[in-house]
């Protein structure tokens, strides 16, 4: 599997987060990948791979928008794939649906080996009306859990002692902690 596939691949998955959209469209599977960045850098001995600069990656609905993506390999497998941005911001259409899972973080992570992929600092994913914000969002991949995690105490007193309201910004409550607003029949199982 090349590179633009491996990550791809990456961002694919993070969309498995919310309720009901476990699976992206059918069609994006097989649509070409384009990936636009200001430099792109291949080190062929470690296995690295480098973007950056108003990363773009775009397959079928999958658009994804960053400042930098880095993808280790071990051999010709991934093994992780880290993105940054201000933030960095995904869209997806899942299979079934009409409207996009949305996502954003400062840091989007995926570790093969482990099946996790962690969104850190300010995570949000979103579909339709249904949100779920924190600090982190971790999603197992191989056993679809998630694990959802506010900011720290010594988080909120550092906002604190930098004349932030403790806790307040775009994507956690008041108070710092986690936020899932889930619209009615929204956690039906998948038929």
């Amino acid at each position: 599997m090349n590179m633009s596939n491996h990550i791809a691949a990456l961002f694919a998955t993070i969309c498995l987060a919310l309720p009901a959209s476990a699976v992206a469209l059918d069609s994006d599977k097989d649509a070409p990948i384009a990936i636009q960045a200001d430099t792109t850098d291949i080190d062929f001995r470690s296995g690295t791979r480098t973007l950056t600069g108003n990363v773009i990656i775009d397959q079928g609905s999958l658009h994804i928008e960053a400042d930098k993506v880095i993808i280790d390999y071990a051999g010709d497998q991934i093994d992780t794939a880290t993105a940054w941005g201000k933030p960095v911001k995904f869209r997806q259409i899942p299979e079934g649906k009409d409207e996009e899972v949305k996502g954003q973080g400062l840091t989007l992570k995926m570790e093969q080996k482990k099946n996790l992929v962690t969104i850190r600092d300010n995570a949000r994913l979103t579909q339709g009306t249904n949100t779920i914000t924190g600090q982190v969002i971790y999603y197992n991949t191989q056993t679809s859990k998630m694990t959802v995690k506010g900011k720290t105490r010594s988080q909120l007193e550092k906002s604190a002692a930098q004349g932030k309201p403790k806790g307040v910004d775009a994507t956690t409550s008041s108070s710092g902690r986690t936020r899932v607003i889930i619209q009615p029949g929204a956690m039906k199982k998948p038929q």
